[in-house]
């Protein structure tokens, strides 16, 4: 039993600390955050170095940039993103507690004025399940990032292997 045990444990932390996700099913083994702000935010937003580490079909996919505040007094508020290239996809945030590993899916993603935050394996994330058929590393994909404005930036993600760490990977 013991053995059990911690082999269930050390593989629950390599699957988690190497980004792969098996059978990522909605509402289970998630809290789901429910703080939502009422501000829409400013729409001076950029976003660069998208990339996507591209997972066999039936395990999501991790969705990672960097979004850039460009307004000196606003928040940016990110809400989603959008793309032909998977059925579904949803905001993630990765954490530790009480020394075990955990993700949540959010509502929303705040940036802070004049701030840029990265999207990073091990931190926020974007999750994409369900690619379209012939999907492949090296491709590059269209999205949509919504803003709490309801505008729609246009970003081209590059999909990389399962085994990238990084944009520049």
């Amino acid at each position: 039993m013991k053995k059990s045990l911690i082999a269930v444990s050390v593989g629950l932390l390599a699957m988690f600390m190497s980004g792969a996700h098996a059978q990522h099913g909605h509402g289970h083994g998630h809290a789901m955050s429910t703080e939502v702000t009422a501000e829409k935010g400013s729409n001076n937003v950029s976003i660069d170095k998208c990339w996507i580490r591209l997972m066999p079909s039936v395990t999501p996919s991790g969705g990672f940039f960097d979004i850039k505040n460009n307004d000196a007094t606003q928040i940016a508020v990110i809400k989603a993103i959008e793309t032909d290239a998977f059925e579904e996809t949803m905001l993630h945030r990765s954490y530790m507690k009480n020394g075990l590993s955990g993700m949540e899916m959010v509502p929303e993603v705040i940036v802070k004025a004049g701030e840029t935050l990265s999207f990073a394996p091990g931190g926020f994330h974007a999750m994409l399940e369900k690619p379209a058929s012939g999907l492949k590393a090296g491709d590059k994909i269209q999205t949509r990032f919504v803003l709490g404005t309801g505008d729609k930036i246009p970003v081209t993600c590059e999909l990389k292997a399962a085994n990238a760490r990084s944009f520049d990977s």
